[in-house]
């Protein structure tokens, strides 16, 4: 009788674990320099912009505005596994830097690379036409952040 009601449950905290799993909220972390964590739920359907030094977050419901220098980064949780991996021609872009110069590797031909100031300004954009790697220069620009953008990959390069 013990055992079938250890069994029991065990069986039970099994299948609460599973529906606990299903149903963890999927939402946007904004982490704060301060340690600070802010979170948005995904339902909201959250969109992140970069404006004039703000990191902006526009929901169904509201309009959030950050200032970039407070700003660590942002993730995102329980999203889960999907179940889809990259394809070997699709692998995570590769970078190195030189002095003033960063060069991407592993870039898909048609892939738009923009590099845009700390407030959000667009300073270059190019277009991957070969398998050649792509070198962004810095060096006739002051110093600060610039944001890199390349497909769906962002890179944040600060100079000094």
């Amino acid at each position: 009788m013990k055992q079938r009601l250890l069994l029991l449950s065990l069986l039970l905290c099994l299948a609460l674990t599973a529906m606990w799993a299903q149903t963890a909220t999927k939402r946007l972390v904004l982490w704060q320099k301060s340690g600070e964590k802010v979170y948005f739920d995904l339902n909201d359907m959250p969109e992140t912009t970069f404006e004039n030094g703000l990191f902006v977050i526009k929901t169904n419901n509201a309009t959030f505005q950050y200032q970039m220098d407070n700003v660590l980064r942002y993730t995102f949780e329980g999203t889960g596994n999907t179940g889809i991996s990259l394809l070997p021609s699709e692998r995570s872009i590769s970078l190195s830097k030189e002095g003033d110069e960063v060069t991407m590797r592993n870039l898909r031909i048609g892939t738009v690379v923009t590099i845009y100031a700390a407030n959000g300004t667009i300073l270059e954009t190019k277009h991957v036409t070969d398998n050649q790697p792509l070198t962004l220069s810095v060096a006739q620009r002051p110093a600060g952040v610039y944001i890199v953008k390349a497909g769906s990959e962002t890179i944040k390069l600060l100079k000094q």
